[in-house]
């Protein structure tokens, strides 16, 4: 990794941190002129643990200690924070039903009136199960850990930091999941049919230092392949996230109460601030981006199946509702928010996937009958309100399958920010261009599937028990029955990571894009190499059954660079059929 652009971006971070913590500071200060001096003094201690912690995350410094120390004890460090979040991370996860939900059932979801945390689950489920990784992004982080540990240590002049595992316990989170029946009925070009019943964990309620949010979902059907060859899947599918506390950063504030001794609103809020941004100022999955816009071109990288699953059918959704295409909403929320529900623009205050400001968020939210502050990290509230203000800004009346570009960019410029003489030409170059690109490439790659034309699954996602082992153990894709040499394709566009024999997987190739990686396993015959760019369909190698395999089939799975975990393939596959 190039040191000088992770420095580069360190202090750059730590800029952003310093600049908002004077804004938050002069703000709170003004009534304390007699006070300035000591509250300067103040303002230097704190922006120095920003830098300090900035500059730790991207190169591992000060993990043991407030002294710089050697890169080997950093490794120990972040090893020793990581155990304590594997450790407490899986502390209070709950099952909440015996008997997995069913079509037309209980749905066992909570209520903000009828939440299940403070209370227990029926079973201890002692992993993060959810199938979309809600719970793997609302974990304890090892840099959160960090952050929290560093700033105590800072806090009350320490020539160490202390106390790390009574940290990550404090901060622990509270996950309640259900358990959900997944119905998959594989037909084959005989027309016989099978129908495995399959269970999946789905997350109900999350209690955690990033907020309380309760989860809905909705039973779906989705049909893959045509005519005699086909699998057609029901289950349930997410539908929305509702934010149960008027204040989402309440649980973490009354800890920093408590544990730094603070009182005045201010200091809490500057310290949960910095620990906060600190925490997070790593992030492998947004170097790999920059990489990829700084060495390839839009089209080389954008698919499909990029769109996060759980949001895909709300993009749809919003197409449905409002008239523009789910593809064009898909490019503004990346262009915006690279999917990032939480993604917020300090000095303006445009905040979540479609960045409204917040004049715009209370006004048309409220509209479409959303709570501005309790849905304010509702996913779906994001989506269908950019999509409607989009819609009333003027793209209403767009020729979507002819000049939709040209009707498109007098509401982009206004949209994005863009003003003067200049400011569509400066829109055109800079954030019209760039959406169009995104656009035109979701809207090309569509109903991929891996290996076109068969549709056996003959292994879902999930735990199961493992043909050769006979051994419970979780399988982190899913098995397609074909015959050997079958061509196998890529779902995505992207670059190929990996090209050669991987141990059970056998011959194996992974392709990764800027959210996802792709694994396809088994193979006879690879067709790429590594460091090649590829688009969906693009072919990739010949179904096999090299590795650990009992017979012909691809092993094809989707890990989530965001979540840090593998996610169901079938929820980033477009299906051919819904209902």
């Amino acid at each position: 990794m190039d040191t000088q652009k992770i420095e580069k971006e360190a202090v750059e971070q730590a800029r952003k941190m310093a600049a908002i913590l004077t804004r938050l500071l002069l703000r709170a200060l003004k009534p304390f002129i007699p006070y300035i001096i000591v509250a300067i003094i103040f303002f230097f201690i704190l922006a120095m643990l920003v830098a300090a912690v900035y500059s730790a995350m991207p190169q591992l410094g000060a993990l043991a200690g407030v002294p710089q120390i050697d890169a080997e004890s950093d490794n120990e460090a972040r090893e020793k924070y990581q155990k304590y979040c594997d450790k407490y991370n899986v502390k209070d996860t709950w099952l909440i039903n015996k008997k997995p939900a069913e079509p037309g059932g209980e749905k066992y979801e909570s209520t903000p009136d009828n939440p299940y945390y403070p209370g227990r689950g029926v079973t201890k489920l002692n992993m993060l199960a959810d199938q979309y990784g809600s719970d793997t992004d609302l974990a304890l982080k090892w840099g959160q850990l960090h952050a929290a540990s560093l700033y105590r240590a800072y806090n009350f002049g320490q020539d160490e930091i202390t106390d790390q595992e009574n940290v990550a316990e404090a901060l622990h989170p509270y996950f309640y999941y259900k358990q959900s029946n997944i119905y998959t009925t594989s037909t084959n070009e005989e027309g016989e049919s099978e129908t495995e019943v399959t269970v999946q964990y789905l997350l109900v309620e999350a209690y955690t230092i990033e907020g309380h949010y309760q989860y809905h979902y909705e039973w779906v059907t989705r049909t893959y392949g045509s005519g005699k060859s086909r699998v057609t899947i029901t289950k349930e599918e997410l539908k929305d996230v509702q934010q149960i506390l008027p204040n989402k950063w309440q649980r973490l504030e009354d800890w920093i109460v408590d544990e730094y001794r603070v009182a005045r609103d201010d200091e809490v809020s500057l310290a949960r601030t910095a620990v906060w941004e600190a925490g997070n100022a790593f992030n492998e999955q947004k170097e790999w981006l920059e990489w990829l816009l700084d060495n390839l071109e839009i089209k080389y990288f954008i698919s499909a199946a990029m769109v996060p699953p759980e949001l895909m059918p709300l993009f749809k959704e919003a197409e449905d509702k409002y008239g523009i295409p789910w593809w064009f909403l898909a490019a503004v929320a990346f262009k915006e928010s690279s999917f990032n529900p939480q993604a917020e623009n300090s000095s303006t205050g445009c905040y979540g996937l479609m960045q409204l400001t917040p004049s715009n968020w209370e006004h048309y939210s409220k509209l479409l009958g959303f709570d501005p502050e309790m849905d304010r990290d509702n996913p779906r509230a994001q989506i269908l309100t950019g999509a409607y203000m989009l819609k009333n800004l003027g793209l209403n009346n767009v020729d979507w399958e002819g000049g939709w570009k040209e009707d498109t960019l007098e509401v982009l410029t206004f949209y994005g920010g863009y003003k003067g003489d200049d400011a569509e030409e400066r829109c055109l170059k800079e954030y019209a261009g760039p959406i169009w690109e995104m656009a035109e490439a979701f809207k090309r790659a569509n109903n991929i599937w891996p290996v076109p034309g068969y549709y056996d699954i003959s292994s879902p996602f999930g735990l199961r028990i493992h043909p050769i082992f006979k051994t419970k153990k979780f399988h982190n894709g899913i098995d397609i029955r074909a015959p050997k040499g079958a061509p196998v394709v890529s779902v995505s566009s992207g670059v190929v990571i990996y090209a050669g024999w991987k141990g059970g997987y056998g011959k194996t190739v992974i392709v990764q894009d800027g959210q996802h990686k792709y694994l396809y396993g088994h193979l006879s015959l690879i067709t790429v190499r590594k460091g090649q760019s590829v688009q969906s369909e693009t072919k990739i190698g010949n179904v096999g059954s090299t590795g650990v395999s009992t017979g012909p089939h691809l092993h094809f799975s989707v890990f989530d660079l965001n979540k840090n975990d593998w996610i169901n393939p079938v929820l980033i596959l477009q299906s051919t059929k819904e209902r």
